[in-house]
């Protein structure tokens, strides 16, 4: 009796862990996803002028202000459409590409409720505009 009660624990304490380790990837996934989608939207500010004047070549770069305001766009409306909250976006235009990361606390289902310390998930992205 006190065997299978004491199984009947360790199988619900490892069905906890899985579950949460589960749900700690599939977050990492999404943020992911996120950061990705950012990558791509900054990438879309490139500098018109130059776009018009020589065509898509190497000298056309990314607009740096303009990379910075759709991809902050892009981040505002990622984030009204999913349950993730984010704690840090960095965008870092730098002509040729752009770097994104994201972090966002982790949520648990069943140790969330423990005394630890907030732990983040983490995700960044990288996108290099050639023509």
């Amino acid at each position: 009796m006190l065997l299978g009660i004491g199984m009947i624990g360790v199988c619900l304490l490892a069905l906890a862990v899985l579950t949460d380790s589960a749900s700690a990837f599939i977050q990492q996934r999404e943020l992911q996803s996120i950061a990705d989608s950012i990558a791509l939207a900054g990438a879309q500010g490139i500098d018109i002028e130059e776009y018009y004047r020589t065509g898509a070549t190497q000298s056309t770069r990314l607009n740096s202000a303009q990379v910075q305001d759709i991809a902050r766009t892009h981040a505002n409306a990622m984030t009204i459409d999913s349950d993730m909250t984010l704690t840090n976006i960095a965008i870092e235009p730098d002509g040729k590409s752009v770097v994104v990361t994201l972090n966002a606390p982790l949520r648990l289902t069943f140790f969330d409720a423990l005394p630890f310390d907030s732990v983040e998930v983490s995700a960044s992205a990288r996108l290099d505009y050639a023509p």
